[in-house]
């Protein structure tokens, strides 16, 4: 009894020392204050336990989804809160610049051709050295913007080829400034929490998903559900040893190379980048269970012939598969969450919490690649465009992968190819 007294004193005097307020009325108005949640939640971190009594259950559930575990210091609370609001994925990278460590370490093997093209693309008036043009960078504050630096980030990855070292500095970073725990997955609350929380943004990859493979809307959002709970159960923080990151365990080719570079704990994007690469497989002719393993694995074929299942990444796609047959006849979103962790958050009020959001469009993830034209079509707009290795090539210049698809509906994939750009000067 002694012992509660006394810890009780201590947190009475802590909160009289730390200006905390114990009014719910008080709290409710700072809110109100604040544009977004996340930037009232950074401001309070001494307050956590007066404020958290005057929250909503919508705000409580966000809090707790993105605190998970607790136990974090506050330069790791207030970075998860700036990982929330960052929506903006240059921002994220500005602030976060170790997710960008293997474009900083290996910048200066990027050759020459490709440097210059890059300056050609980027409408320099004339080539300059790496020397000054890596100064003019840091004059500007742009160093680690990757979204201008894109085409040489992917460079010098094809150069250099993967790099464990970098990756595990960038376990490390994370694991300090985030409080992560590295192979910490979600309990079956914080997945119910979690797909609750984020219904939006699954709902609007789903509807994306489903037009594109020529599935039902609700299978669509299974396949998001499952491969997420799969992942992480909905730790939005989750780090692998091996350096995937985020509820959908993004690798560094995942958030970084494939496609505009994203926030690795921004679900919308994550899913959008999981989303695209399912299109692409399923444009080559490949099944979803198929997408599935390769997301896993990186295979294609792996655990296709019912052999190895063992295997790590089999197990996973077993698991998949017996959680999307069980859900076979399962229709809502709410029994869906309940399956998989007897659960359900849903409350209609969550649409109206005022946390940031990404508005970004499922385009702005794809990745660009080149036109090829094969035949006298799209006279008018065909130009010549450079290989890397000095070859010309007809092409309608850089575009978004779906734009070349479309094209190919229309006019056939004989008469229009689809060249990576980074096979590409210009």
């Amino acid at each position: 009894m002694r012992l509660k007294i006394i810890i009780l004193l201590i947190i009475v005097i802590q909160n009289i020392y730390a200006g905390c307020s114990n009014s719910p009325r008080y709290w409710k108005n700072e809110i109100k204050k604040h544009r977004f949640i996340e930037q009232f939640f950074i401001k309070n971190y001494e307050c956590q336990q007066s404020f958290y009594r005057a929250l909503d259950i919508p705000q409580k559930i966000y809090f707790d989804t993105v605190v998970y575990p607790n136990g974090i210091n506050k330069e790791q609370y207030t970075n998860r809160w700036l990982a929330m609001l960052l929506q903006n994925d240059r921002d994220f990278f500005i602030r976060f610049s170790f997710f960008n460590n293997y474009f900083a370490i290996h910048k200066n093997n990027i050759t020459t051709r490709q440097l210059q093209c890059f300056q050609r693309q980027r409408g320099f008036p004339q080539a300059v050295s790496k020397y000054t043009f890596f100064n003019e960078l840091k004059k500007r504050g742009i160093e680690n913007d990757v979204n201008y630096l894109y085409p040489l980030i992917r460079w010098a990855y094809l150069n250099d080829g993967i790099d464990m070292t970098l990756s595990a500095k960038r376990v490390q970073e994370a694991q300090k400034i985030f409080g992560i725990e590295v192979g910490k997955v979600g309990d079956k609350e914080q997945f119910a929490r979690y797909i609750a929380l984020f219904d939006r943004e699954y709902d609007y990859v789903a509807n994306y998903l489903s037009k594109n493979l020529n599935i039902p809307q609700i299978e669509a959002y299974k396949l998001l559900v499952v491969l997420t709970f799969l992942e992480s159960r909905g730790n939005i923080f989750a780090l692998s040893s091996t350096g995937a990151f985020g509820p959908l365990q993004l690798t560094m080719h995942y958030y970084m190379m494939y496609g505009q570079p994203n926030n690795p704990f921004n679900p919308k994007s994550s899913l959008i980048k999981l989303a695209n690469k399912f299109l692409y497989y399923n444009k080559i002719g490949k099944s979803i269970d198929e997408s599935v393993v390769a997301y896993k694995s990186g295979s294609l074929s792996k655990c296709q012939d019912g052999l190895n299942i063992n295997d790590t990444d089999c197990r996973y796609y077993i698991d998949y598969k017996r959680y999307m047959l069980g859900m076979a006849g399962v229709n809502k979103k709410g029994d869906i969450s309940r399956y998989l962790t007897g659960k359900s958050y849903r409350y209609p009020e969550l649409y109206r919490l005022n946390r940031a959001k990404n508005l970004y469009s499922i385009k702005q993830y794809e990745p660009y690649q080149y036109a090829l034209i094969k035949g006298d079509i799209l006279q008018n707009r065909v130009r010549n465009s450079l290989y890397i290795d000095g070859e010309y090539f007809k092409s309608l210049g850089r575009m978004k992968r779906s734009d070349i698809y479309r094209l190919q509906q229309i006019y056939g994939a004989s008469k229009i190819g689809v060249v990576s750009d980074k096979k590409v000067c210009y």
